[in-house]
């Protein structure tokens, strides 16, 4: 039986400093999937070649309470936090960082992307933790493309990417606190897969760009798809004559109340009040772009 598609919606346009994001997630439909609170879709943008720049602080900020993702389609980004966490990631690659009891963190354009330019495409999830994770220590990890596992779909039908989660005996490295997954579908021309969704698992889809028919409907260029309760196959086709890209991802319910303003998602107000009071008072630290900056 298809699983039923409950709701799709086209998001809204944001400048994320000189970059257009779409906010996708939470929309006026759905507040969350699984765990997942929050979805920016960064359209893809050439970047001109330039002089690197050293990183000034000017794009950090605060987070509480989530794990943060960034996946790369294209382009590169270098990440700094107040925690002494330091990494670069290419395309195909992902940041992931817990932000636990609080934590400062600026990701940008990496040197040698700045360099060279190029196609800057990807996305940023926001991970809601639960509560007794929410107190603990920031961490930090660069996940680079090779460290994905990639699943070859049965006739030729293209590649799944285990990006978070597990997929059959395929596990990725990212941590996680709750059932949680995220894959990359890269489905050949003219090729259909069925992804069979698992019980008690919530479920939505990302199609970034080209055209693909989920379950007979068509979607594209930028669309978020969610799914109801009911059913169990989520039928992929690609139409077109090149490879077309989808995200999937979801989880168990989280079954904690939510509570989200700003950068922070808690359990209660209080606890946000905490957040930006902690903040406030210089609690998450700085960063120190010396100890582990390539541009000094």
């Amino acid at each position: 039986m298809e699983k039923i598609i409950s709701t799709s919606y086209g998001g809204a346009n944001s400048k994320v400093g000189e970059l257009l994001v779409n906010r996708l997630l939470p929309n006026r439909y759905v507040d969350a999937v699984g765990p997942f609170v929050f979805l920016d879709h960064l359209y893809p943008a050439n970047i001109k070649p330039a002089i690197p720049k050293a990183p000034n602080g000017e794009f950090a900020h605060p987070h509480r309470g989530i794990a943060t993702f960034s996946y790369l389609f294209s382009g590169a980004l270098e990440h700094f936090d107040s925690y002494g966490h330091h990494g670069i990631v290419e395309a195909g690659g992902a940041q992931w960082m817990k932000a636990g009891n609080g934590v400062i963190h600026d990701e940008h354009n990496s040197p040698a992307f700045q360099e060279k330019g190029g196609l800057l495409h990807g996305l940023q999830f926001w991970i809601n933790l639960p509560a007794e994770n929410k107190a603990e220590l920031p961490d930090y990890l660069a996940v680079q493309a090779a460290d994905i596992p990639e699943v070859h779909l049965p006739d030729e039908a293209g590649k799944l990417r285990v990006v978070i989660g597990s997929f059959g005996d395929h596990f990725s490295p990212v941590k996680t606190y709750s059932p949680q997954f995220l894959y990359h579908l890269k489905l050949n021309a003219k090729s259909t897969f069925v992804l069979r969704a698992k019980p008690g698992m919530e479920y939505a889809a990302l199609v970034p760009d080209e055209a693909v028919k989920i379950n007979d409907e068509s979607f594209a260029k930028s669309e978020f798809i969610s799914f109801g309760a009911d059913g169990e196959d989520i039928i992929l086709s690609n139409p077109g004559i090149t490879v077309a890209d989808v995200i999937i991802f979801g989880g168990e319910y989280y079954a904690e109340p939510i509570v989200a303003e700003g950068p922070f998602v808690m359990n209660t107000r209080q606890e946000i009040g905490e957040a930006y009071r902690d903040f406030h008072l210089g609690k998450y630290g700085t960063i120190d772009y010396n100890k582990t900056s390539i541009l000094k």
